[in-house]
Protein backbone atom coordinates (compact mmCIF):
# COMPACT_ATOMS: atom_id res chain seq x y z
CA UNK A 1 0.00 0.00 0.00
CA UNK A 2 2.83 2.39 0.84
CA UNK A 3 4.42 1.66 -2.52
CA UNK A 4 1.16 2.54 -4.33
CA UNK A 5 0.85 5.80 -2.38
CA UNK A 6 4.48 6.70 -3.13
CA UNK A 7 4.07 6.00 -6.85
CA UNK A 8 0.85 8.08 -6.91
CA UNK A 9 2.59 11.03 -5.22
CA UNK A 10 5.52 10.86 -7.63
CA UNK A 11 3.14 10.70 -10.61
CA UNK A 12 1.19 13.69 -9.32
CA UNK A 13 4.37 15.70 -8.75
CA UNK A 14 5.64 14.82 -12.21
CA UNK A 15 2.40 16.00 -13.82
CA UNK A 16 2.36 19.15 -11.69
CA UNK A 17 5.93 19.92 -12.75
CA UNK A 18 5.04 19.27 -16.37
CA UNK A 19 2.19 21.76 -16.32
CA UNK A 20 4.50 24.37 -14.79
CA UNK A 21 6.19 24.61 -18.18
CA UNK A 22 4.73 25.78 -21.47
CA UNK A 23 1.74 23.53 -22.23
CA UNK A 24 -0.48 23.85 -25.29
CA UNK A 25 -3.69 21.96 -26.10
CA UNK A 26 -3.93 20.06 -29.36
CA UNK A 27 -6.71 18.38 -31.29
CA UNK A 28 -6.31 14.80 -32.48
CA UNK A 29 -8.57 14.24 -35.52
CA UNK A 30 -7.93 10.48 -35.47
CA UNK A 31 -8.92 9.94 -31.84
CA UNK A 32 -12.09 7.93 -32.46
CA UNK A 33 -14.53 7.69 -29.58
CA UNK A 34 -16.05 4.61 -31.23
CA UNK A 35 -12.88 2.65 -30.54
CA UNK A 36 -13.22 0.04 -27.78
CA UNK A 37 -9.86 1.19 -26.37
CA UNK A 38 -11.42 4.56 -25.51
CA UNK A 39 -14.04 2.64 -23.52
CA UNK A 40 -11.74 -0.06 -22.12
CA UNK A 41 -14.15 -1.59 -19.61
CA UNK A 42 -16.00 -3.09 -22.59
CA UNK A 43 -12.99 -5.32 -23.28
CA UNK A 44 -14.43 -7.92 -20.86
CA UNK A 45 -17.24 -8.55 -23.37
CA UNK A 46 -15.37 -8.17 -26.65
CA UNK A 47 -13.43 -10.77 -28.62
CA UNK A 48 -12.13 -11.14 -32.14
CA UNK A 49 -9.11 -10.74 -34.37
CA UNK A 50 -8.63 -8.15 -37.10
CA UNK A 51 -5.74 -9.20 -39.30
CA UNK A 52 -6.01 -6.06 -41.43
CA UNK A 53 -8.59 -3.34 -41.93
CA UNK A 54 -8.72 0.00 -43.69
CA UNK A 55 -11.05 3.00 -43.85
CA UNK A 56 -11.09 5.89 -46.30
CA UNK A 57 -13.16 9.02 -45.73
CA UNK A 58 -13.90 12.21 -47.65
CA UNK A 59 -16.09 15.06 -46.43
CA UNK A 60 -16.37 18.62 -47.66
CA UNK A 61 -18.67 21.60 -47.72
CA UNK A 62 -20.16 22.54 -51.09
CA UNK A 63 -18.62 26.02 -50.81
CA UNK A 64 -15.11 24.60 -50.76
CA UNK A 65 -15.83 22.22 -53.63
CA UNK A 66 -17.14 25.16 -55.66
CA UNK A 67 -13.95 27.09 -54.97
CA UNK A 68 -11.66 24.17 -55.80
CA UNK A 69 -13.43 23.67 -59.11
CA UNK A 70 -13.40 27.41 -59.93
CA UNK A 71 -11.37 29.86 -57.78
CA UNK A 72 -13.41 32.76 -59.20
CA UNK A 73 -16.08 31.57 -56.72
CA UNK A 74 -14.51 34.04 -54.26
CA UNK A 75 -16.12 36.83 -56.27
CA UNK A 76 -19.27 36.15 -54.24
CA UNK A 77 -17.57 37.83 -51.27
CA UNK A 78 -16.33 40.88 -53.20
CA UNK A 79 -19.37 43.02 -52.37
CA UNK A 80 -18.54 42.69 -48.71
CA UNK A 81 -14.96 43.81 -49.38
CA UNK A 82 -16.18 46.74 -51.49
CA UNK A 83 -18.50 47.98 -48.75
CA UNK A 84 -15.81 47.53 -46.12
CA UNK A 85 -13.32 49.78 -47.92
CA UNK A 86 -16.06 52.11 -49.20
CA UNK A 87 -17.33 52.84 -45.69
CA UNK A 88 -13.88 53.25 -44.12
CA UNK A 89 -13.15 56.71 -42.71
CA UNK A 90 -9.85 58.57 -42.44
CA UNK A 91 -8.96 56.95 -39.12
CA UNK A 92 -8.88 53.55 -40.86
CA UNK A 93 -6.31 54.44 -43.51
CA UNK A 94 -3.05 53.99 -41.64
CA UNK A 95 0.16 53.14 -43.47
CA UNK A 96 -0.40 49.46 -42.71
CA UNK A 97 -4.00 49.41 -43.90
CA UNK A 98 -3.08 51.23 -47.11
CA UNK A 99 -0.16 48.88 -47.76
CA UNK A 100 -2.50 45.88 -47.44
CA UNK A 101 -4.97 47.63 -49.74
CA UNK A 102 -2.32 48.08 -52.43
CA UNK A 103 -1.32 44.45 -52.04
CA UNK A 104 -4.94 43.29 -52.46
CA UNK A 105 -5.27 45.27 -55.70
CA UNK A 106 -1.74 44.73 -56.99
CA UNK A 107 -3.16 43.33 -60.25
CA UNK A 108 -4.31 46.85 -61.15
CA UNK A 109 -2.10 49.48 -62.79
CA UNK A 110 -0.06 51.20 -60.08
CA UNK A 111 -0.75 54.58 -61.71
CA UNK A 112 -4.49 53.97 -61.36
CA UNK A 113 -4.42 53.14 -57.66
CA UNK A 114 -5.33 56.18 -55.54
CA UNK A 115 -2.97 57.58 -52.94
CA UNK A 116 -3.46 56.99 -49.24
CA UNK A 117 -6.40 59.03 -47.92
CA UNK A 118 -5.20 61.77 -45.60
CA UNK A 119 -8.02 64.32 -46.04
CA UNK A 120 -11.54 64.57 -47.38
CA UNK A 121 -10.37 65.05 -50.97
CA UNK A 122 -8.13 61.95 -51.11
CA UNK A 123 -10.81 59.95 -49.25
CA UNK A 124 -13.31 60.91 -51.95
CA UNK A 125 -10.81 59.83 -54.62
CA UNK A 126 -10.45 56.43 -52.92
CA UNK A 127 -14.22 55.94 -52.84
CA UNK A 128 -14.55 56.98 -56.50
CA UNK A 129 -11.89 54.43 -57.42
CA UNK A 130 -13.76 51.68 -55.55
CA UNK A 131 -17.11 52.63 -57.11
CA UNK A 132 -15.75 52.62 -60.63
CA UNK A 133 -13.57 49.52 -60.27
CA UNK A 134 -16.10 47.19 -58.66
CA UNK A 135 -18.98 48.30 -60.86
CA UNK A 136 -17.36 48.05 -64.31
CA UNK A 137 -13.56 47.60 -64.38
CA UNK A 138 -12.74 44.44 -62.40
CA UNK A 139 -13.62 41.03 -63.80
CA UNK A 140 -14.48 37.96 -61.73
CA UNK A 141 -10.90 36.72 -61.42
CA UNK A 142 -9.66 40.12 -60.25
CA UNK A 143 -12.40 40.45 -57.63
CA UNK A 144 -11.63 36.94 -56.42
CA UNK A 145 -7.94 37.83 -56.21
CA UNK A 146 -8.72 40.90 -54.11
CA UNK A 147 -10.88 38.84 -51.75
CA UNK A 148 -8.16 36.21 -51.38
CA UNK A 149 -5.48 38.77 -50.57
CA UNK A 150 -7.71 40.68 -48.17
CA UNK A 151 -8.73 37.52 -46.29
CA UNK A 152 -5.10 37.04 -45.28
CA UNK A 153 -4.50 40.63 -44.16
CA UNK A 154 -4.63 41.90 -40.60
CA UNK A 155 -7.09 44.71 -41.35
CA UNK A 156 -9.36 43.84 -44.27
CA UNK A 157 -10.00 40.28 -43.01
CA UNK A 158 -12.60 41.85 -40.72
CA UNK A 159 -14.70 42.48 -43.84
CA UNK A 160 -15.61 38.78 -43.90
CA UNK A 161 -16.35 38.37 -40.19
CA UNK A 162 -19.98 37.50 -40.97
CA UNK A 163 -19.27 35.37 -44.05
CA UNK A 164 -18.64 31.63 -44.23
CA UNK A 165 -16.80 29.69 -46.90
CA UNK A 166 -17.89 26.36 -45.46
CA UNK A 167 -15.25 23.64 -45.53
CA UNK A 168 -15.01 21.05 -42.70
CA UNK A 169 -12.72 19.24 -45.13
CA UNK A 170 -11.70 15.73 -44.09
CA UNK A 171 -9.62 13.54 -46.37
CA UNK A 172 -8.26 10.59 -44.42
CA UNK A 173 -7.01 7.05 -44.77
CA UNK A 174 -6.51 4.64 -41.90
CA UNK A 175 -5.11 1.12 -41.43
CA UNK A 176 -5.36 -1.07 -38.35
CA UNK A 177 -5.06 -4.57 -37.01
CA UNK A 178 -5.30 -6.19 -33.61
CA UNK A 179 -6.94 -8.70 -31.33
CA UNK A 180 -9.21 -8.83 -28.29
CA UNK A 181 -8.92 -12.19 -26.57
CA UNK A 182 -12.15 -12.42 -24.59
CA UNK A 183 -10.38 -12.37 -21.22
CA UNK A 184 -10.29 -8.58 -20.89
CA UNK A 185 -7.01 -8.08 -22.74
CA UNK A 186 -6.62 -6.56 -26.19
CA UNK A 187 -4.20 -4.71 -28.42
CA UNK A 188 -4.25 -2.78 -31.69
CA UNK A 189 -1.80 -1.16 -34.09
CA UNK A 190 -3.12 1.69 -36.22
CA UNK A 191 -1.81 4.15 -38.79
CA UNK A 192 -3.59 7.27 -40.04
CA UNK A 193 -2.93 9.96 -42.59
CA UNK A 194 -5.14 12.83 -43.60
CA UNK A 195 -5.82 16.48 -44.28
CA UNK A 196 -8.22 18.05 -41.77
CA UNK A 197 -9.69 21.45 -42.59
CA UNK A 198 -11.45 23.85 -40.29
CA UNK A 199 -15.03 25.01 -40.64
CA UNK A 200 -14.67 28.43 -42.28
CA UNK A 201 -11.91 29.07 -44.82
CA UNK A 202 -12.31 32.83 -44.51
CA UNK A 203 -11.18 32.83 -40.88
CA UNK A 204 -7.59 33.18 -39.73
CA UNK A 205 -7.27 29.50 -38.78
CA UNK A 206 -5.00 26.55 -39.51
CA UNK A 207 -5.65 23.28 -41.29
CA UNK A 208 -3.82 20.10 -40.33
CA UNK A 209 -1.83 17.68 -42.46
CA UNK A 210 -1.09 14.67 -40.25
CA UNK A 211 0.43 11.20 -40.37
CA UNK A 212 0.79 8.92 -37.35
CA UNK A 213 1.38 5.38 -36.15
CA UNK A 214 -0.08 4.36 -32.80
CA UNK A 215 -0.31 1.23 -30.66
CA UNK A 216 -3.05 0.59 -28.10
CA UNK A 217 -3.12 -1.97 -25.34
CA UNK A 218 -5.94 -2.36 -22.85
CA UNK A 219 -7.10 -4.57 -20.01
CA UNK A 220 -10.39 -4.84 -18.13
CA UNK A 221 -11.57 -6.86 -15.13
CA UNK A 222 -14.81 -7.50 -13.30
CA UNK A 223 -15.02 -5.73 -9.97
CA UNK A 224 -17.30 -6.78 -7.11
CA UNK A 225 -19.54 -8.78 -9.49
CA UNK A 226 -19.99 -9.80 -13.11
CA UNK A 227 -22.22 -6.78 -13.59
CA UNK A 228 -19.53 -4.16 -13.01
CA UNK A 229 -16.19 -3.88 -14.76
CA UNK A 230 -13.35 -1.39 -14.98
CA UNK A 231 -10.59 -1.09 -17.53
CA UNK A 232 -7.72 1.03 -18.71
CA UNK A 233 -5.80 1.49 -21.93
CA UNK A 234 -2.46 2.93 -22.92
CA UNK A 235 -1.65 4.43 -26.31
CA UNK A 236 1.85 5.06 -27.66
CA UNK A 237 2.19 7.24 -30.72
CA UNK A 238 4.65 8.61 -33.28
CA UNK A 239 3.36 11.48 -35.41
CA UNK A 240 4.19 14.03 -38.09
CA UNK A 241 2.15 17.24 -38.41
CA UNK A 242 2.18 20.34 -40.54
CA UNK A 243 -0.17 23.28 -40.12
CA UNK A 244 -1.41 25.11 -43.21
CA UNK A 245 -3.20 28.45 -42.98
CA UNK A 246 -6.51 29.01 -44.71
CA UNK A 247 -4.96 31.79 -46.79
CA UNK A 248 -2.12 29.56 -47.98
CA UNK A 249 -4.51 26.73 -48.81
CA UNK A 250 -6.80 28.97 -50.86
CA UNK A 251 -3.82 30.66 -52.49
CA UNK A 252 -2.28 27.34 -53.53
CA UNK A 253 -5.41 26.51 -55.51
CA UNK A 254 -5.80 30.04 -56.88
CA UNK A 255 -2.24 30.05 -58.20
CA UNK A 256 -2.07 26.30 -58.97
CA UNK A 257 1.04 26.05 -56.76
CA UNK A 258 0.79 23.29 -54.15
CA UNK A 259 4.23 24.04 -52.68
CA UNK A 260 3.10 27.53 -51.64
CA UNK A 261 0.76 25.95 -49.06
CA UNK A 262 3.67 25.14 -46.79
CA UNK A 263 5.05 27.93 -44.62
CA UNK A 264 5.17 26.31 -41.17
CA UNK A 265 7.68 23.87 -39.75
CA UNK A 266 7.06 20.15 -39.99
CA UNK A 267 6.63 18.65 -36.52
CA UNK A 268 7.83 15.17 -35.62
CA UNK A 269 6.98 13.85 -32.20
CA UNK A 270 6.19 11.10 -29.76
CA UNK A 271 3.33 10.85 -27.35
CA UNK A 272 1.24 8.69 -25.09
CA UNK A 273 -2.28 8.68 -23.73
CA UNK A 274 -4.17 6.94 -20.94
CA UNK A 275 -7.92 6.23 -20.84
CA UNK A 276 -9.91 4.77 -17.97
CA UNK A 277 -13.45 3.48 -18.02
CA UNK A 278 -16.14 1.61 -16.15
CA UNK A 279 -19.20 -0.36 -17.24
CA UNK A 280 -22.32 -1.46 -15.42
CA UNK A 281 -24.41 -4.17 -17.09
CA UNK A 282 -27.98 -3.83 -15.91
CA UNK A 283 -29.14 -6.93 -17.77
CA UNK A 284 -28.35 -8.88 -20.91
CA UNK A 285 -29.73 -6.11 -23.10
CA UNK A 286 -28.77 -2.87 -21.35
CA UNK A 287 -25.39 -1.55 -20.19
CA UNK A 288 -24.00 1.82 -19.13
CA UNK A 289 -20.42 3.02 -19.51
CA UNK A 290 -18.59 6.00 -18.02
CA UNK A 291 -15.20 6.75 -19.52
CA UNK A 292 -12.45 9.25 -18.75
CA UNK A 293 -10.86 9.72 -22.16
CA UNK A 294 -7.48 11.43 -22.48
CA UNK A 295 -7.07 11.24 -18.73
CA UNK A 296 -3.42 11.86 -19.58
CA UNK A 297 -2.55 12.62 -23.20
CA UNK A 298 0.79 14.28 -23.89
CA UNK A 299 3.02 14.87 -26.91
CA UNK A 300 6.49 16.27 -27.43
CA UNK A 301 7.57 17.58 -30.84
CA UNK A 302 10.75 18.48 -32.68
CA UNK A 303 10.59 20.86 -35.62
CA UNK A 304 12.08 20.48 -39.06
CA UNK A 305 12.25 23.78 -40.92
CA UNK A 306 11.32 23.93 -44.58
CA UNK A 307 14.87 24.94 -45.48
CA UNK A 308 16.13 21.70 -43.94
CA UNK A 309 14.76 19.81 -46.93
CA UNK A 310 17.42 21.60 -48.98
CA UNK A 311 20.10 22.35 -46.39
CA UNK A 312 19.62 20.04 -43.41
CA UNK A 313 20.95 21.35 -40.10
CA UNK A 314 19.09 19.15 -37.62
CA UNK A 315 15.85 19.19 -35.65
CA UNK A 316 14.89 22.03 -33.33
CA UNK A 317 13.14 21.20 -30.08
CA UNK A 318 9.65 22.63 -29.65
CA UNK A 319 9.74 23.86 -26.07
CA UNK A 320 6.01 23.38 -25.59
CA UNK A 321 4.45 20.22 -24.22
CA UNK A 322 1.16 19.45 -25.96
CA UNK A 323 -1.81 17.92 -24.17
CA UNK A 324 -5.19 16.78 -25.40
CA UNK A 325 -8.01 18.06 -23.15
CA UNK A 326 -9.67 15.30 -21.20
CA UNK A 327 -13.35 14.53 -21.46
CA UNK A 328 -16.05 12.49 -19.80
CA UNK A 329 -18.13 10.12 -21.95
CA UNK A 330 -21.38 8.60 -20.70
CA UNK A 331 -23.11 5.94 -22.82
CA UNK A 332 -26.21 3.80 -22.65
CA UNK A 333 -25.92 0.68 -24.85
CA UNK A 334 -29.00 -1.42 -25.66
CA UNK A 335 -28.85 -4.62 -27.71
CA UNK A 336 -31.95 -6.69 -28.26
CA UNK A 337 -31.88 -9.25 -31.04
CA UNK A 338 -31.32 -7.42 -34.33
CA UNK A 339 -31.73 -3.97 -32.74
CA UNK A 340 -28.78 -1.96 -31.42
CA UNK A 341 -29.08 1.52 -29.89
CA UNK A 342 -26.44 3.74 -28.32
CA UNK A 343 -27.05 7.09 -26.65
CA UNK A 344 -23.96 9.10 -25.79
CA UNK A 345 -23.20 12.32 -23.91
CA UNK A 346 -19.68 13.69 -24.40
CA UNK A 347 -17.64 16.79 -25.26
CA UNK A 348 -18.81 18.48 -22.09
CA UNK A 349 -15.44 19.17 -20.47
CA UNK A 350 -13.07 19.53 -23.42
CA UNK A 351 -15.10 22.41 -24.86
CA UNK A 352 -14.31 24.45 -21.74
CA UNK A 353 -10.60 24.13 -22.55
CA UNK A 354 -11.14 25.19 -26.16
CA UNK A 355 -13.22 28.21 -25.11
CA UNK A 356 -10.23 29.48 -23.16
CA UNK A 357 -7.72 28.74 -25.89
CA UNK A 358 -9.51 29.78 -29.11
CA UNK A 359 -10.79 33.31 -29.57
CA UNK A 360 -14.42 33.32 -30.62
CA UNK A 361 -15.04 29.66 -29.73
CA UNK A 362 -18.59 29.21 -28.52
CA UNK A 363 -19.81 26.37 -26.36
CA UNK A 364 -21.91 24.07 -28.53
CA UNK A 365 -24.54 22.23 -26.50
CA UNK A 366 -25.77 20.44 -29.62
CA UNK A 367 -22.45 18.60 -29.91
CA UNK A 368 -22.96 16.91 -26.53
CA UNK A 369 -25.72 14.35 -27.30
CA UNK A 370 -25.12 11.62 -29.90
CA UNK A 371 -27.41 8.83 -31.02
CA UNK A 372 -26.85 5.73 -33.13
CA UNK A 373 -29.15 2.94 -34.26
CA UNK A 374 -28.38 -0.29 -36.12
CA UNK A 375 -30.61 -3.07 -37.41
CA UNK A 376 -29.36 -6.50 -38.46
CA UNK A 377 -31.32 -7.61 -41.52
CA UNK A 378 -29.56 -10.99 -41.43
CA UNK A 379 -26.22 -12.42 -40.32
CA UNK A 380 -24.36 -10.72 -43.17
CA UNK A 381 -26.23 -7.45 -43.66
CA UNK A 382 -27.08 -4.58 -41.34
CA UNK A 383 -28.04 -0.93 -41.69
CA UNK A 384 -27.21 1.87 -39.29
CA UNK A 385 -27.63 5.56 -38.70
CA UNK A 386 -25.88 8.06 -36.44
CA UNK A 387 -26.63 11.60 -35.35
CA UNK A 388 -23.99 13.80 -33.73
CA UNK A 389 -21.95 16.98 -34.16
CA UNK A 390 -24.75 18.39 -36.38
CA UNK A 391 -24.25 15.55 -38.85
CA UNK A 392 -26.49 12.71 -39.91
CA UNK A 393 -24.99 9.55 -41.37
CA UNK A 394 -26.49 6.43 -42.93
CA UNK A 395 -24.43 3.26 -43.25
CA UNK A 396 -24.53 -0.26 -44.58
CA UNK A 397 -22.45 -3.22 -43.38
CA UNK A 398 -22.21 -6.32 -45.56
CA UNK A 399 -19.99 -9.04 -44.16
CA UNK A 400 -16.56 -7.39 -43.85
CA UNK A 401 -17.39 -4.37 -46.03
CA UNK A 402 -18.92 -1.12 -44.77
CA UNK A 403 -19.99 2.12 -46.42
CA UNK A 404 -21.46 5.29 -44.98
CA UNK A 405 -22.74 8.58 -46.35
CA UNK A 406 -23.11 11.67 -44.17
CA UNK A 407 -24.52 15.15 -44.40
CA UNK A 408 -24.09 18.29 -42.33
CA UNK A 409 -27.35 19.56 -40.86
CA UNK A 410 -26.37 23.19 -40.27
CA UNK A 411 -24.50 23.80 -43.56
CA UNK A 412 -24.44 22.40 -47.08
CA UNK A 413 -21.85 19.62 -46.97
CA UNK A 414 -21.67 15.87 -47.44
CA UNK A 415 -19.22 13.00 -47.27
CA UNK A 416 -18.65 9.31 -47.80
CA UNK A 417 -16.69 6.71 -45.84
CA UNK A 418 -15.87 3.15 -46.82
CA UNK A 419 -13.86 0.38 -45.26
CA UNK A 420 -13.11 -3.32 -45.24
CA UNK A 421 -11.96 -5.73 -42.59
CA UNK A 422 -10.05 -9.00 -43.14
Amino acid sequence: MKRIITISILLFCSLAGLFAVNVTPYYDPFDSMDDVFTSPARLVEESGVTHFAFDVEAFSGIDLLAYLSNPAFLEEFSDRLYRYYRNADLSFWSEGAYSEFRNAFSFDDSDTLPQRPVDDLTLAQMRAYLDDSFSRRFDSAQKASAVLSASGSSTAAAAFSDDVLYSDLNLSLGFRGGAVYGNGFGWQIESNMGFIGNRNMLEDRMNLLAVDVRADVGYAIHLFSDRFSIGGSLELLAAMNNYISNHNFLGARFNDDVVSMFSENFKFGLGFGVDFGSMYRHNEELAFTLDFVNLVSLRKYYDLELTDFVDYNGFDEDEAVYYQPMDLVLRAIWDSGPYHIMVEFSNVIDQIFWMKEIDGYRYDFFSIPKFSFAYDINEDLSIRTRLGFSRLSLGLDYKSFSIEVSSALDEFGFGIKAGMRF
